[in-house]
């Protein structure tokens, strides 16, 4: 490994490693190679102010090590968030477990034990393969084994995702909302984006009638312009801070916080089944409007980011289906009645 490579408090001396924290008065030789497991388990005991111990390959020093990887590091905070949760899961069931004595059916066997939640099931398999491939770049699994969670059948998704919300729905809603609620209502229909990138939207983002922003998500840059819709309201909000949404000092808010309040706004309607229908559901609401103006799928993706048109299938659903089908046959009509004769 070079400087850069190494983790922190980690240096190299006379052909080996030393692991130095000045200030815990800590200077420790190690002796293992570096990015091996024996070499992550000596660091993080180092790191927790214990002396090495004997090493050991199993999914408690495989997850230890993980978290000391580039790969885990450059992810999004909020993917970390969620990996986290997942890999935590597998250190609790699994964390003496060696990785090289995991077979595909074991995985098999835990993502079918979790089949009453589909989407998390689904995702625990998707981190267990990143799991198990940093096993196998790291040793703690021979590459020639393969990676056990590949080729796991996933459970196929029980309905097209979020629904859009009704119109009779958005009516109440727009009726009772709180401000704030509103405000990011309409952005969330406005832009097509998620609640995450909304809540992030400063007014110096909105320029020339645009919204000018990277998702959050995908690292993406976007260029979209505003709705008339959308102007129109943000010219009726007070600007209270940086951020379009605020709380009542003119502070950004937390996604949490908004996430409640819609809740609350939808606990208040008279509509029966208000309630299941979340925040997101407003992004494909975004992505039918777009197919019902006759947008391609180009040109829908310019607009709400999607990276690919099998993402975009889970949200136009049967609207684009539709929406394609009908424009074909209208072709053909024309085409009908422009031959001679007819």
């Amino acid at each position: 490994m070079t400087r850069k490579q190494l983790p922190k408090y980690v240096y190299e001396d006379r052909g080996y490693v030393r692991f130095i924290r000045r200030a815990r008065g800590q200077s420790v030789m190690m002796k293992e190679e570096p990015g091996t497991p024996e070499f992550y388990e000596h660091y993080n005991r180092l790191l927790k102010g214990r002396g090495p111990v004997s090493s050991k390959r199993n999914f408690e020093a495989l997850i230890l090590s993980y978290y000391e990887s580039d790969a885990y590091k450059k992810l999004k905070p909020r993917t970390r968030a969620d990996y986290r949760k997942y890999i935590e899961h597998i250190r609790t069931i699994w964390g003496k477990k060696d990785p090289a004595k995991v077979e595909a059916h074991h995985v098999y066997e835990l993502h079918r034990a979790n089949a009453d939640r589909w989407r998390q099931a689904n995702y625990l398999v998707q981190v267990l393969v990143v799991l198990m491939n940093h096993a196998r770049l790291t040793g703690f699994l021979k590459k020639e084994h393969g990676n056990p969670a590949k080729g796991i059948p996933l459970f196929k998704q029980q309905s097209e995702g979020w629904e859009p919300w009704p119109d009779d729905v958005r009516a109440e809603f727009e009726r009772i909302a709180t401000p704030r609620a509103r405000l990011v209502y309409e952005l969330c229909i406005g832009t097509g984006q998620r609640i995450g990138d909304v809540l992030k939207i400063r007014w110096g983002h909105l320029k020339d009638g645009a919204y000018d922003f990277t998702q959050g998500k995908t690292d993406k840059e976007l260029w979209i312009p505003l709705t008339e819709r959308l102007k129109a309201y943000l010219a009726t909000v007070d600007k209270k801070g940086l951020t379009v949404v605020t709380d009542a000092a003119g502070r950004p808010v937390r996604y949490r916080t908004v996430a409640d309040e819609m809740r609350k706004v939808k606990a208040n309607m008279q509509h029966p089944d208000a309630a299941k229908y979340v925040t997101h559901g407003l992004r494909k609401n975004a992505t039918i409007e777009l197919y019902h103006a006759g947008c391609s799928d180009e040109m829908v993706k310019a607009v709400t980011g999607h990276s690919s048109v099998e993402m975009l299938r889970r949200y136009g659903g049967k609207v684009r289906q539709r929406e394609l089908a009908s424009r074909a046959q209208e072709a053909r009509n024309r085409m009908e009645q422009n031959k001679p004769g007819t």
